[in-house]
């Protein structure tokens, strides 16, 4: 990848994060960049095709960062494995801000070709298989689809990361709890909603 290539996406990540498509400006995008404003339209075309680009490469930034942490997850039991494939997912909203509030603003502007699957197949396998195998084994409800569960957590945990990821910092201290202590709370809450009530005994 080129430089200018590069910077080009670092730059526009952050201001379509806070700007949205439509809000976010060209000049403002190569100031950040340090590069030519011509430079976007010979690398994307358009502002429109520099967004697409922008969604595409955050979209493989984390399933790279993430697809680890799903792997041992999937080795895992199904709570234990739940806990610790929605922390990772945690860890990573709270650590990289801009991107979650790029998803948000995708999810505002309607424009959900670029990030959102297009049927509940192409979710996760890892944590699908997870899910399904804690239902088999009853931990995990039966009446719950799995494109539900994993879409409130994760949508959850994304819009954490957007709007608030420093609130945990200021939060914890106030309720007598360290960050990773209300992390584990945070967790436990989406992870209690997909258990059967039988394996709340």
């Amino acid at each position: 990848m080129s430089e200018s290539r590069a910077a080009l996406l670092a730059a526009a990540a952050e201001e379509f994060a806070q700007y949205g498509l439509h809000g976010a400006r060209i000049r403002a995008i190569v100031a950040r960049a340090g590069v030519n404003e011509r430079m976007i339209y010979h690398h994307f075309g358009s502002k429109e095709g520099l967004y697409g680009a922008v969604m595409d490469d955050q979209r493989r930034a984390i399933a790279q960062a993430w697809w680890p942490a799903l792997e041992k997850a999937q080795t895992m039991e199904p709570l234990e494995g739940m806990r610790y494939g929605l922390r990772s997912y945690l860890d990573l909203a709270m650590a990289h801000p801009h991107r979650s509030a790029l998803f948000m603003q995708e999810q505002l502007a309607g424009q959900f070709g670029t990030l959102h699957p297009t049927s509940p197949d192409q979710l996760p396998a890892p944590i699908r298989e997870l899910y399904e195998r804690g239902q088999r084994d009853g931990v995990f409800r039966a009446d719950l689809p799995f494109a539900l569960a994993y879409g409130t957590a994760v949508g959850s945990i994304v819009a954490m990361g957007a709007t608030s990821s420093r609130t945990l910092e200021w939060l914890a201290p106030t309720l007598s709890i360290d960050e990773d202590r209300a992390k584990e709370l945070v967790v436990d809450l989406f992870v209690q909603g997909m258990t059967s009530p039988a394996s709340h005994t």
